[in-house]
């Protein structure tokens, strides 16, 4: 039965399970579930999970751990079987939970709901219900950096946020007496936030208490004398001023001009930006709104200043700036407007701009208004316009980043996360609508790129048209090509929005634009300007940020490398593809080849088995650890490959997939493996073509897959000898013997190697003789040749030592555990493994480590050592799920068949390694699972059969030439009671 957990972060961590608090001891453990709670529901990228844990510069070995850790939080919610809660993505991890599993979707919900709620009495209760969800700082004992500094203080600000608006809306129901002592509490606990003064005044002063309510007034001046050096706002001296004349009358009149445009009747999401401003224009200061063109800031600004009217009772203006076109408004005219709208006459206007400034401000001295100002160039047209003391408040949008606005709080926005987006459409087009054609509503969010301006336009294109399907729009959409024309209705246009940007720009910098949205990756770092415009990597960055500041490239965070990396706007790539009178083949040529480059060098790097490529004079990979260096760039990497083949550039996506083969090998990203291998043999010069067999030869040994791994090792040999390449002819024997030895067929095995040992030699390729001699070592130990077996064994020991070889090395000591399993040297083959585990995990092999972990398992187990042996049989069963590697899923259940106390289970466990063998086709797994069914049978008292499977094993295992387990298989029974 699935049991149901459920999680809280709103006040310290905790796990709950059937109403009992789980304690997590772990530190990192608790952080990595916060991170994942943080974002429930959704992936979080493993990038993010390790710099939760570690900070901005994680180990090299901080990935695998990282896998460890998730093991272990699924074992620890029993979710190891199952993986219902905690699932694995290509990019990352996510936690999967109901809204009433974890407090802070509750939460969300619930202040959701409130903002609908059709009236005050139903927002008062929905907020209180949210606010009583509370037991403390949000993710109290967690201990992350990154956290505190993001999420935690994200969610404290909305629990505040919250508390503020049902406050009001109980103030509103006049319910002052109520509120009276939590407010109390709330000015001790906070004492900086104006509004819980404000509001513990005003209950005081409409429940009669005027002296406590002036006494309030007067610890909130001190207090904010005292800790900030201001007075208080207008908000509370006004307030003062009423109580002091002894009114009741509400304190917020509207007295001045209200220039707001319209309130946006369809205004949906931006929850959080929304809580931000409005929370912080109440306090005062200047608020600024950056993003790129059509993401919604004019929208979101006047949204939010309707929303607080309430708090400007002296007025609201507001003024576009045009920043973003060919005349904006200069600082001088924009005060002579601004001014006018104060009350001064065309006549009272000074001539200079420094003269206009200083009445502009006199007149907003000590008035509570808000100015508005939309569309800034920069900051010096908006510098001017800004009120000079704190009583008042200005919000500002533009679409650049205006860093140097002195003391102005940053709202960055992007484009909307998909719910928004959706809800966006619905509100515009109709849910009924939407509903009926769900993929279609979901693929026009898509080709809008999720931006605002872009989903207004096709909702008002279907608003126009309401005999068109949903899906009608969204196939004129998919053509890249008219994509803009579909996005253009009146006065709306996409195409012209994003043109502004891109026409303010210098011929350079338009260049950099289009080049850029020319290339098919995700991301990219900055040094991708250098090749592709033929500049300097310092020069490449400017350019590369003058586009970010012209919001026509977002940042995209950092790397495990550390470098800054960008990304380009799925509409604004389109955009410069539309505007790109260059030719792709011809533009892209230099980049790629740089790309090739570094991957030439990282691969030279990476440990390679089954065929090493003939070493190069290149220079040294300087760009940190190769494996490392791939992680970062491997969509990039994979794009580039699809791209290039695309575009006939054949032989670098052909060499650039050779040169890629072993980071996927390392990794085990064997779906990325055999898509770029495909790629790479669909265009491949002929030249390459055998090494492209190889490769996919070693895969699909990995996959178990032995006829087609010997087509292409057959493939590979017949070119490679074509060419008279030796070294390539030597791997190719190799892959054909090692492939032999993994299906059970010892003889060819054995014939194969030699062949493959004798080019080795003639191709002085001594790395080679080293997978050679481990190769014959491990058939000789199968075949109960144990002295033979070790004496290959320590030979390619050796050899890999003089060599400095670590990967030979790694190999042979852990065939070399494996044999001492079978000699009974237990002690010995548990180290030999454990070198080889460390081996592996510090070159970064998950592959390699989890087979590593099923031998020292077995190990252990004929130690007597269960419950080691259980730990490494986790580890290992995660890779083998999250990878569906059905022969390591084989192994673990004949493992864990023999260690089970239940004869029952054992049987169960057996059944099921024996059923997967069959279905595999594999000579030794079948034996194997057969001796294992046999143990099993017997223990439940089924004798007869267990001796009937025990036989087919024996005959199974001789036949493939698996002599010492069939040994082993005999003696056991022996030792049986007659």
């Amino acid at each position: 039965m699935q049991r149901r957990w459920e999680f809280r972060v709103l006040g310290s961590l905790q796990v709950i399970d059937a109403g009992r608090v789980v304690e997590l001891r772990s530190a990192k453990q608790r952080v990595l579930l916060a991170a994942l709670l943080m974002k429930a529901n959704a992936p979080v990228s493993s990038y993010e999970l390790m710099e939760h844990l570690w900070g901005e510069e994680p180990s090299g070995s901080a990935r695998a751990t990282l896998q460890t850790y998730i093991m272990r939080l699924r074992q620890s919610l029993d979710d190891l079987a199952d993986r219902k809660l905690v699932r694995t993505w290509p990019t990352g991890y996510s936690i999967h939970l109901e809204d009433d599993q974890l407090d802070l979707l509750t939460f969300q919900r619930l202040r959701a709901e409130a903002r609908r709620a059709p009236d005050l009495e139903t927002e008062a209760r929905l907020l209180g219900d949210a606010a009583a969800l509370w037991r403390g700082p949000a993710l109290d004992q967690v201990s992350s950096l990154r956290m505190e500094q993001t999420d935690v203080q994200r969610l404290n600000e909305q629990r505040w946020e919250v508390l503020e608006r049902r406050n009001d809306a109980e103030l509103q129901l006049g319910r002052h007496d109520q509120v009276v002592d939590e407010l109390r509490s709330l000015v001790a606990e906070h004492p900086l936030r104006e509004r819980f003064w404000y509001q513990l005044m005003l209950a005081l002063h409409r429940t009669g208490q005027q002296a406590q309510a002036l006494d309030v007034f007067r610890r909130a001046s001190d207090v904010l004398a005292d800790e900030l050096g201001i007075d208080p706002n207008a908000e509370l001296r006004a307030l003062h001023m009423e109580v002091l004349a002894g009114s009741s009358a509400p304190v917020a009149v509207q007295s001045g001009p209200s220039w707001l445009p319209p309130a946006v009747g369809d205004f949906s999401g931006r929850v959080d930006e929304v809580a931000r401003l409005t929370a912080g224009l109440r306090a005062g200061g200047t608020w600024t709104i950056t993003g790129p063109g059509g993401v919604g800031k004019t929208s979101l600004a006047v949204h939010c200043a309707h929303a607080v009217r309430d708090a400007f009772p002296d007025g609201q203006l507001y003024l576009n700036l045009r920043g973003g076109e060919q005349k904006p408004v200069q600082p001088a005219a924009a005060l002579d407007r601004l001014l006018r709208g104060l009350g001064v006459s065309g006549g009272a206007i000074p001539s200079s701009v420094e003269d206009r400034v200083d009445l502009y401000r006199d007149l907003l001295s000590d008035r509570r208004i808000l100015v508005v100002l939309d569309n800034a160039v920069n900051e010096a047209q908006v510098r001017p316009l800004l009120p000079g003391t704190t009583s008042g408040a200005a919000l500002v949008t533009s679409r650049a980043a205006l860093a140097g606005l002195e003391a102005a709080h940053v709202v960055p926005l992007d484009v909307l996360p998909s719910s928004d987006a959706l809800a966006l459409l619905r509100a515009a087009v109709g849910e009924a609508r939407c509903a009926a054609e769900p993929a279609a509503a979901q693929e026009i969010v898509t080709y809008c790129g999720k931006l605002p301006l872009a989903l207004r336009v096709a909702a008002a294109r279907l608003v126009a048209r309401p005999h068109w399907q949903l899906a009608k729009l969204a196939g004129r959409l998919s053509d890249e090509r008219r994509r803009f024309d579909e996005l253009s209705l009146g006065d709306l246009d996409v195409r012209a929005s994003l043109a502004l940007s891109y026409d303010g720009l210098g011929e350079s910098h338009r260049t950099a634009f289009r080049l850029l949205s020319l290339v098919d990756t995700p991301d990219f770092p900055a040094w991708v300007a250098s090749p592709l415009l033929g500049l300097d990597l310092d020069d490449a960055e400017d350019h590369v940020e003058a586009l970010v500041d012209a919001r026509l490239v977002d940042y995209a965070g950092r790397d495990a490398l550390g470098q800054v990396r960008y990304r380009l706007h799925d509409l604004l790539r389109a955009f410069g593809r539309e505007a790109a009178t260059e030719d792709p083949a011809v533009a892209l040529r230099d980049l790629f080849e740089q790309w090739l480059d570094l991957a030439t060098r990282a691969d030279a790097e990476l440990p390679h088995q089954g065929v090493r490529l003939e070493p190069l004079a290149l220079e040294r990979f300087d760009l940190g650890d190769a494996a490392d260096w791939f992680d970062a760039e491997w969509q990039n990497i994979h794009a580039v490959i699809s791209q290039a083949a695309a575009l006939g550039l054949c032989s670098l996506a052909a060499e650039l997939a050779v040169r890629s083969a072993a980071f996927c090998d390392l990794r085990a990203r064997f779906d990325d493996w055999e898509q770029i291998n495909a790629l790479g043999l669909s265009c491949a010069p002929a030249s390459r073509r055998p090494m492209l067999f190889q490769q996919r030869g070693i895969l699909r040994v990995r996959l178990h897959d032995y006829n087609a791994a010997s087509a292409d090792f057959q493939a590979a040999q017949s070119g490679f000898a074509a060419a008279g390449d030796v070294w390539g002819e030597a791997y190719a024997w190799y892959g054909m013997g090692w492939m032999h030895e993994w299906s059970g067929r010892s003889a060819e095995a054995r014939e194969a190697h030699r062949e493959a040992m004798a080019r080795f030699v003639a191709s002085s390729n001594p790395h080679g003789e080293i997978e050679v001699l481990c190769s014959l070592g491990a058939i000789e130990r199968r075949a109960g040749g144990l002295v033979a077996g070790q004496e290959y064994l320590e030979r390619a020991r050796l050899v890999a030592v003089r060599l400095g070889d670590s990967q030979s090395e790694l190999m042979a000591a852990l065939e070399l555990g494996r044999l001492h399993q079978f000699t009974g040297e237990l002690s010995e083959s548990a180290a030999f493994l454990r070198s080889s585990l460390a081996a592996a995990q510090e070159l970064g092999d998950p592959d390699l480590a989890a087979n590593i972990r099923l031998f020292l398992a077995d190990t252990l187990i004929r130690s007597g050592e269960d419950s080691l042996a259980e730990e490494q049989l986790r580890c290992a069963w995660e890779f083998f799920e999250e990878h569906d590697d059905r022969q390591g899923r084989i192994w673990v259940w004949r493992l864990r068949s023999g260690m089970t106390a239940s004869g029952d289970e054992a049987l169960r466990l057996a059944s099921l390694a024996m059923e997967q063998a069959r279905m595999m086709g594999s000579a030794p797994e079948v034996g194997r699972s057969l001796r294992v069914l046999g143990n099993a049978l017997e223990r439940v008292g089924r004798g007869e059969e267990a001796r009937e499977h025990w036989q087919l094993a024996e005959e199974t295992l001789t036949a493939a030439g698996f002599q010492a387990e069939v040994d082993e298989l005999r003696m056991s029974i022996s030792q049986l009671p007659a």
